[in-house]
Order: structure tokens, then sequence, then C-alpha cells
């Protein structure tokens, strides 16, 4: 008799090409939504230009907004608007998910061939754009395309198939480990919450200088969108030189020129005539040396909300203080790597915070504010009190007999007892009078 084997599973097409469809249609919305306002400042300029200028100037618009660094004439653009990465960011985060769904991956190795075959194209079609955009005006280096859009589809259209998976994980974790990830996002958000409230307040002080440069580009309608659409992709830029700045960090603007809360700039600049750029500290003044202690207070709120929702000793809540500041300080480090660069001309190189100085400063400046809270608000544990039981016995219950009421009722007989077999044995009560009676 032979014996059936298992069939083995077959490799399913659509497990093949849904995370290559899912590259290709995240890469063209993108490339449609960036060159909506590239195609509206052609159509309104002086200069006529066909669908190949509008094609190329999209394609150098799409690698911008992955941050790929653009040479416009002989000048090479490596600060670039970040902000607009989250284009393409959502849209490979919504590729990564409908492929997870229709590709049916269940297996590890399965989500690895979706995600590797979106990675692949999406790198493909990015080495694509830089040879389209090319010019002599225009250009972008070739393999540094495709290393960028690689890494952008590889960890947002990863998080997209994986999102389910890691939210399992997530829930997965321990107690302490997930109050330590909270309380990281928690730290995140209110150092962005901080920092957006010092930059408006310093865009408010130099909004006079932001409306001259305005007037003095005159871009008109269609060039004020773009301004705007700038200003929105620089505006994460511009929040990490502001965090940067408050807690204590150097921030390059230019040749030999820093500007600082602690260290006075006598290095005058010349800035480009961007209106964001208004927000820019002209000089230092005492009330800046209190800007630390803002990160300092956000570190407070931090630790206030670990000692609500933990229960350790002492030490291991310094720990979970500790390891969330870990994880903004991450954060920040990321950020002000992405907020370095320079703007082509010898004078504006090297623009941006020293990152590993920034995000070393904010881990100090949070755990002086969250460890003590932590240590000393932290959450006892509540004293527990234990109810003891009665012992029971095997002992034979005895139930006393009922008192008569009246004198002349008959007495009743010891009612209860258990015999051998544990059974209990009701006796009936005996009357003092005789039966012949």
């Amino acid at each position: 008799m032979k014996i059936p084997r298992p069939s083995a599973s077959a490799v399913r097409p659509v497990s093949l090409v849904t995370g290559a469809l899912g590259a290709i249609w995240a890469a063209l919305i993108g490339l449609v939504i960036v060159s909506i306002p590239v195609f509206l400042t052609q159509v309104t300029s002086a200069s006529s230009a066909g669908w190949g200028s509008t094609l190329r100037a999209g394609s150098a618009a799409w690698l911008v907004a992955n941050d790929v660094p653009i040479r416009l004439g002989t000048v090479w653009y490596s600060l670039l608007p970040w902000g607009l990465l989250v284009i393409p960011v959502v849209l490979l985060v919504l590729a990564g998910r409908w492929a997870a769904h229709v590709s049916h991956a269940r297996s590890r190795g399965e989500r690895a061939v979706v995600i590797a075959s979106a990675v692949v194209v999406y790198a493909i079609l990015g080495l694509l754009a830089s040879r389209i955009s090319g010019s002599d005006i225009v250009a972008t280096n070739a393999t540094r395309a495709l290393v960028t859009t690689g890494v952008v589809a590889l960890l947002a259209f990863g998080w997209g198939v994986l999102r389910t998976r890691i939210a399992a994980r997530g829930q997965a974790l321990s107690p302490t480990r997930r109050v330590i990830v909270r309380a990281g996002g928690l730290a995140i958000i209110v150092l962005i919450a901080v920092s957006a409230a010092l930059f408006l307040i310093a865009l408010l002080i130099g909004f006079p200088t932001a409306i001259d440069m305005q007037t003095a580009l005159d871009a008109g309608p269609v060039g004020g969108l773009v301004l705007l659409l700038l200003g929105i992709g620089y505006l994460p830029m511009m929040l990490t030189w502001t965090l940067a700045y408050s807690a204590g960090s150097a921030v390059t603007i230019g040749a030999g020129a820093v500007i600082s809360p602690f260290v006075p700039n006598s290095v005058p600049t010349e800035l480009p005539p961007f209106p964001l750029l208004a927000a820019l500290p002209s000089g230092s003044s005492a009330a800046q040396w209190f800007l630390p202690v803002l990160i300092v207070g956000a570190g407070v709120l931090v630790g206030s909300w670990i000692s609500r929702r933990i229960v350790l000793p002492a030490l291991q809540r310094a720990g979970v203080a500790a390891s969330s500041s870990g994880i903004a300080a991450i954060a920040v480090l990321l950020a002000a790597v992405m907020s370095n660069g320079s703007v082509g001309v010898e004078r504006l190189r090297d623009l941006g915070p020293a990152p590993l100085l920034t995000a070393v400063l904010v881990f100090v400046l949070l755990c002086v504010g969250s460890i003590p809270i932590t240590l000393a608000f932290g959450r006892r544990p509540l004293v527990e009190y234990v109810i003891e039981e009665p012992v029971t016995t095997d002992a034979p219950v005895v139930v006393e007999p009922p008192v008569a009421l009246h004198p002349e009722e008959p007495a009743l007989t010891p009612s209860s007892v258990l015999d051998q077999s544990n059974t209990q044995v009701i006796l009936l009560p005996k009357s003092t009078e005789s039966d012949d009676e």
C-alpha cells in the first residue's frame, strides 16, 4: 500500500507580484502628487514647456520628496525638506497593507518575498527617475537615488506588511516594557510640542522680517503655493533646530557662524530669503539660558506618567525612566542627522546641529526631570490582607436539642449524629408518656 505524502505548498504567483504592484502604485501616485505644483509653475511661467520637461521636473521633485540630494546648476542641495517624506511613506505603508491582505502571506518567507519585491522595484524606479530627471540644470546621483529609495521602501512598505505582527508583538511585551515604549513615545510627543511652541513664539517675534522676505521674493500665487509646500517640508527641520537650540547645542548656520543660547554669535552670515528663517534668533539673552529647563519639565511630565502606571522598586523605576529617555534621544538623533546638510554655496555648508551632542543633551535633561519624579512619587504596592478560613475537622457534628417552650411539651433527645459512613442520622423525639396510655 502506498502511503500518501503531504503535498508541498506551491508558491502562488500573486504572492510574488503583489509587492511589485504595490511599489509601482505608490511611486506613480507620489509622482502625480508632487508633479501638480511643478506643472502649475510651468503653466504660469512665460516659457513654454512640453510634457517631457514636466516629467523630468516631476521626477526630480519625487526624488527630493524621497530625500535624495539634488544638484541645481552647479550647486548641490542636501539640506532637503524631509517633511515631504510623509507623502511616499504614507503611500508605501498603504501599499504594504494592501499587499499583505491580497497575498495572504502567512509565513516569514512569504512576507520576506513580498517586501523584497517591493524594495527592488521601488529602488529601480528611483534609479529610473534619476536617469529621466538628469540634465544640465538638474541632476541627482544615481547610486544615491537607488540606495535612498530602497531604504525608504524597506522601512515604510515593510511596516505596512508587518504592522499586524508588530502590534501583536507589542501586546506580548511585559507590562514594564510596554510602559517604557509608551513613555518614550510620550517623551517624543512632548518634545515636539515644546519645540513647536518655541518656534511659533520665535516666528511671531520675527514676523515682520518674514513678511519682508515674502515680499522680496514676489513669487506670485503659484510661487506662493510652492513656498508654502516648501515651508511645510522644512518645518520638521526647523523644529529639530529649535529643540537642539533649547537643549544648549550649537546650531551651525554658516561658515563659522553658530547660534546657541550660551555662545554669542560674532560671525555675521547671510541666509537665503526664506520666511521660516526669520525665526532664527539674532542674539542671545539671559532668558534664553533657561530654555533647557523646558526639556527638564518634559522629563518631569514623563516621570509623573510613569510613576502612576508601574509598581516597581526604586532602582527599576529609575531604569524605566532612563530607558524611555533613551528612546526619545534616539529619535532626536535621527531627526538631527536628517536636519544636517548643505545648501550648495561654500558659506552655507554643514548646516544644522551636532546630532550626537544634541541627542546626549536631550537624554541627560530628560533623565534629570524624570528619574527624581519616579523615585519620589513611585506608586507603592497596596498592603494585602489574608483572610484565614476556619479549619474544618472530621469530628461528628452534634446538634443541640431545642429547648421546650412549655414544661408539658415532651423533651427531645439529641437529634443528629454522624454514623461511621458519614451519613447524618436524625433521631425522632421520644415521648415521656407510655404508649399504653
